[in-house]
């Protein structure tokens, strides 16, 4: 034992004088990148020094209940390692405070009070190695355990944010809302809250990105904005939060509570419904997803219809869920399940037979901004169990809506933004319990939903929302039609908008669209090349809605082969050679797509081979550039020709200019010329930055090149 406490002295002078060291001369520490992991197990250590604490309290509480000299060796062993755990978790927190996302005042005082706390811990340990300092004792413990309780509530507002020890009534109380509050504080602020505030907040701004207010949101983080109004499928937000979660880009971060399915799904639909901040509860639809997830929380209570059929396994309801097509029960417990459908882009018509395996519990149904046709009625039809059915904005008429006629559960269709008739409404007065279809903004005039309603009383025909003539709106933005931003010359660009008497105002050039003297979009239109394509909605009495951007590429000859000379990175590999030329473009914010390729260690180099001389004029590449995530523009780009590979001549070397200052992700084409002629075989090289800039947080490691397409024209 006397052993021990030797070698516990020598060591507890040793961590205590490191510490002083370190934060006399905190300004001036540069960690190695091995220390970092230390720095990260402060959580887990911390919790040791805590407990211990609490024994030796209880201990010294009742010391009279104890005798002899064991119980004087047993509190002289459990304060040094009381001691000794206190000063590695304040060491360990002093290594994880380095790294980025705290604020530096909570922080400070966390740092600060824990060292001290190490050093009341040392002090303990001192004090009780001679009998006539024990006196002491007493009150140094009571002054530990306060600075215990001071260290820990800043610790706490650092990882669960202020207010997490003490919260005010305020935070406590569940919010309430009217027709007047806004949608984003009525639905989006309280998801958020709940599960990203944790990470994303004054004390705490992971990513440089601060969610608590929302100039923090409109703002982003490292990687740019969160969300792209307009498009669920390009915002940060969406993506992540639809990867795997042991991706270690999953957001939330594993461990820590998820979002669930509705939330995700009313998140997407605001997003993709224009990430409106000011739009007003009472704006909304009355079909509206959004609405449903409202009135849902708000009446939690109510009392859910029962149903006596067999639940879905588990196993089919995880294998039929995809981060685009989500299924969940309508409630806790019940058989009966709800589908959602996300993102036209990524919508496949088999998707919606595969609900068959579900047709018996299938209740509710969301097919809102999916490309559904008419011939997807009879699918549908086939889900007699269905009571809901939301078919907004998708490409249906009223041809064959007498195929929903087997559902004789149905109680509630929305049909908003469809080319419905009134003549087609008669096929739905043969559903025995239908309740309510909605038909705002269809070719249904008012006066005729009111003869509808006088014709069908039973029915309640809703017309939405229609505002006043005092009232301005903002619009959404216009929606691309498009599935592929890879274009030929059959595949014009087309846009559409679900509102009538909208004109799209678009430029090609890389100019902001005006509401007055930018081409009015009329009919699809055709690009010669790479374009940078904006558009945006406006409409008389309306406020213009948010500009859109698509950036559009053409190949005009497709290599028979692809030849990669130089493998990309293990954890990069895309889809092989072929993943150069199959026109499947990658996402700025998903870079493990396999649509990319990535290279570090060494060069981008491949080889296209036609099955003969091409006259190729041009070679573009399509290049991702995310600055935090250490992608980069290559530094240099060569490309090579000729008809004989062991014989190919170099036609252009390029170096791209580099970025300056940090900017918000996105895709670029870099294009380079190539001597008139034709060509077998065509080798492009692009060599990554071999240095990251100065400025960068990363400066003086290697960047990375992201190469999506490489197109020939």
């Amino acid at each position: 034992m006397f052993r021990f406490q030797t070698l516990l002295s020598y060591l507890l002078v040793g961590l205590h004088v490191l510490l002083l060291f370190l934060l006399i001369f905190q300004e001036k520490v540069m960690l190695p990148a091995w220390l970092q992991p230390v720095g990260r197990m402060h959580p887990m250590l911390l919790h040791l020094p805590i407990g211990l604490l609490v024994i030796v309290g209880l201990l010294w509480l009742f010391k009279r209940e104890f005798v002899g000299e064991s119980f004087t060796k047993l509190m002289k062993f459990i304060l040094g390692i009381t001691a000794l755990s206190a000063a590695a978790a304040a060491l360990m927190g002093f290594f994880l405070s380095r790294e980025e996302g705290y604020t530096a005042d909570v922080l400070n005082w966390h740092k600060y009070t824990g060292i001290g706390l190490s050093f009341l811990c040392y002090g303990l340990w001192a004090l009780y190695q001679t009998a006539e300092e024990q006196r002491l004792f007493t009150p140094l413990l009571g002054l530990s355990a306060v600075a215990m309780f001071v260290t820990g509530h800043f610790g706490a507002s650092l990882t669960h944010g202020e207010g997490y020890l003490f919260p005010t009534t305020d935070a406590a109380s569940q919010l309430t809302f009217t027709d007047d509050t806004p949608v984003f504080e009525a639905a989006i602020q309280p998801i958020l809250k709940a599960k990203c505030y944790q990470c994303h907040n004054e004390q705490k701004t992971k990513g440089e990105l601060l969610m608590t207010t929302l100039a923090g949101l409109l703002k982003g983080g490292k990687n740019g904005p969160i969300w792209v109004a307009g498009d669920a499928l390009k915002s940060h937000l969406i993506q992540r939060a639809n990867l795997p979660l042991e991706d270690k880009n999953h957001m939330p971060p594993k461990g820590k509570a998820q979002l669930a399915a509705d939330e995700i799904g009313v998140l997407t639909a605001w997003i993709n419904a224009g990430a409106n901040t000011k739009q007003k509860v009472g704006q909304l639809a009355a079909n509206d997803p959004i609405r449903a997830f409202l009135n849902k929380e708000k009446s939690a209570e109510t009392q859910v219809a029962t149903y006596d059929f067999e639940p879905a396994s588990e196993e089919t309801i995880e294998k039929l869920n995809t981060p685009f097509r989500v299924i969940f029960p309508i409630a806790n417990g019940s058989p009966a399940l709800h589908t959602d459908f996300f993102v036209r882009q990524a919508y496949k018509q088999e998707q919606l037979g595969e609900l068959s395996e579900i047709k018996d519990q299938l209740v509710a149904l969301n097919l809102s901004n999916m490309p559904v046709k008419n011939e997807d009625l009879k699918t549908i039809g086939q889900f007699e169990q269905l009571e809901k059915l939301v078919l907004n904005n998708t490409d249906i008429t009223d041809a064959t809506l007498s195929n929903l006629q087997s559902l004789t559960k149905l109680k509630s269709l929305s049909l908003s933004g469809t080319k419905q008739t009134k003549a087609g409404m008669a096929a739905l007065a043969k559903l025995p319990v239908l309740k309510e279809v909605f038909i705002w903004n269809t070719p249904i005039s008012e006066a005729e939903a009111k003869e509808l309603q006088k014709q069908y009383p039973a029915i309640r025909f809703e017309m939405g929302y229609v505002p006043t003539d005092a009232e301005k709106l903002k619009l959404n933005p216009p929606v691309l039609v498009n599935e592929n931003l890879v274009l030929t010359n059959a595949t014009p660009v087309s846009f559409k908008h679900p509102l009538k008497g909208v004109t799209i105002r678009y430029t090609t050039d890389g100019t902001l669209p005006d509401s007055l003297t930018a081409p009015a979009y009329q009919k699809p239109f055709a690009l010669n090349g790479y374009t940078i394509v904006k558009a945006r909605a406006v409409k008389d009495k309306w406020y213009a809605s948010d500009i859109v951007e698509y950036t559009f590429f053409k190949g005009g000859y497709r290599p028979k082969t692809v030849e990669l000379l130089n493998e990309p990175n293990p954890q990069y590999m895309g889809e092989g050679g072929g993943t150069l030329v199959n026109f499947k473009k990658g996402e700025a914010n998903d870079f493990k797509n396999k649509a990319w390729l990535g290279y570090r260690e060494k060069p981008l180099e491949a080889l296209f081979v036609f099955d003969k001389p091409t006259p190729v004029k041009s070679v573009m590449l399509s290049i991702g550039r995310n600055l935090g995530g250490y992608i980069f523009p290559p530094a240099s780009i060569e490309v090579w020709a000729g008809n004989d590979r062991t014989k190919l001549e170099l036609m252009q070397k390029l170096n791209p200019v580099q970025p300056t200052q940090n900017e918000a992700a996105r895709i670029e084409a870099i294009e380079t010329k190539v001597k008139e002629g034709s060509y077998t075989f065509i080798k492009v090289i692009a060599r990554p930055v071999a240095k990251l800039p100065e400025w960068h947080g990363g400066k003086g490691q290697p960047a990375w090149v992201f190469v999506d397409e490489v197109f020939f024209n």
